[in-house]
């Protein structure tokens, strides 16, 4: 989720490094090796394009980096956000996208005729859900060829379902996640707009008896889905995003972590850390399974300890590249702990550090991470050529240069 600006946060964010902090780390005191740069402003535009201005939404012309993530200033009519990172904006702004599209769905003449058709349905199965249990059971999950499943999987791990009780028997979580999905969004998102207004527009088509449907047909010219990255979105899971509960998604990640010899109760901090939503953990354990590299526990527990919605983003997009980029690489074989991070290192041995930063800048914060990991280096033999810093972001002339001067190859991802 993006973070709200307020005037006391303004401070704390001009020198809050969240973000910067999950790529690069932070390390103990050192000599310094060369002068510092400074991030210059650029123009939002060169990386957003005609996404800069949206019906709700405006993106200031101007935005900054902090030396490893492009910082956006993202002003809308329901409030001023930043926003850390090209993709995270994309995300955001489709996020605001969707939200508009959910407003014409709920003004539109096809959806308000649905909702008088059938103003007194939510009142009347209200009642019913008090008066007659066990037959609102039976009318809610006739037909759904999961039943069982989905009950297994909430009753086995209640803390891991994200939807009410109320709201999986009324259809309303089923209509929200389809909805969410085909407006290209993540149907657990943390934006509190979006997600209010999914709950909103799907509790009235399941009350109303509209299908979902014909509510997106009430949208003029169709729905807008905007391509978030090169590696995938939340489109990449759809199918199981909208089909599947919460508590079944969670059960998949466990299962599939499991296999990956991830320990219980690492997997369980991962599954209820809630900075990820369960499409993030439906991403990032489908990243790692097909990466399948020994050690993965490194990884997860390292990510179970995120706290913020920035970071796990971007523990998530490591994984993503790491299961694509794998072969560019070298073939990642196994995660390793260097510096509190988890690396990786390819058949060869070489170690390697992926990370999915805008902008890499030769500051205070980059120089003592840098320092710190390659002082914590395996040096028993391990290590065949150099480490390898891989980015799918850009790099300085001077942060390339002194990485190199501490024994680092640059990689640029494509």
């Amino acid at each position: 989720m993006a973070i709200i600006l307020t005037k006391k946060s303004r401070t704390r964010i001009s020198i809050r490094a969240a973000v910067a902090l999950a790529c690069l780390g932070a390390g103990g005191a050192f000599a310094p090796l060369a002068a510092f740069e400074t991030p210059q402003e650029r123009s939002a535009a060169t990386y957003l394009g005609a996404l800069t201005e949206g019906k709700n939404y405006h993106v200031a012309a101007r935005m900054r980096s902090d030396g490893n993530m492009l910082i956006f200033i993202v002003d809308t009519k329901y409030g001023k956000f930043q926003v850390d990172g090209v993709e995270l904006t994309r995300v955001f702004i489709q996020e605001l996208t969707a939200l508009d599209e959910l407003e014409r769905i709920s003004q539109s003449d096809t959806f308000a005729k649905s909702l008088g058709r059938s103003a007194t349905a939510p009142i009347r199965y209200g009642a019913n859900l008090v008066v007659n249990p066990v037959g609102t059971v039976r009318d809610s999950l006739s037909g759904v060829a999961n039943m069982f499943d989905r009950a297994g999987a909430s009753l086995s791990d209640p803390n891991a379902d994200r939807a009410t009780t109320a709201d999986s028997l009324l259809g309303i979580d089923d209509a929200r996640r389809e909805l969410a999905v085909a407006l290209g969004v993540d149907p657990y998102t943390n934006f509190p707009p979006l997600a209010q207004k999914l709950t909103d527009v799907a509790s009235a088509t399941a009350a109303g008896g509209l299908s979902v449907k014909a509510a997106l047909a009430a949208i003029p010219g169709g729905v807008a889905v905007i391509a978030v990255s090169s590696v995938s979105t939340v489109q990449s899971a759809s199918e199981t995003l909208r089909d599947k509960t919460s508590a079944q998604i969670a059960q998949e990640v466990k299962a599939t972590l499991l296999q990956l010899n991830v320990s219980p109760d690492t997997v369980n901090r991962f599954v209820n850390n809630r900075a990820y939503t369960p499409a993030d953990l439906l991403i990032t354990t489908r990243a790692l399974a097909q990466l399948s590299a020994n050690n993965t526990e490194a990884f997860i527990d390292r990510a179970a300890d995120t706290n913020s919605r920035s970071v796990a983003f971007f523990e998530r997009r490591r994984a993503e590249l790491m299961s694509t980029r794998s072969r560019e690489l070298g073939g990642i074989v196994d995660f390793i702990n260097v510096g509190g991070f988890a690396l990786n290192r390819n058949r060869a041995g070489n170690v390697i550090a992926l990370f999915p930063c805008d902008d890499i800048a030769w500051t205070a914060i980059t120089e003592r991470a840098v320092t710190a990991i390659t002082r914590d280096l395996p040096h028993d033999g391990t290590v065949a050529r150099n480490p390898i810093l891989a980015t799918n972001g850009a790099v300085t002339p001077m942060a390339s240069r002194e990485f190199q001067k501490l024994g680092w190859q640059v990689v640029h991802l494509k």
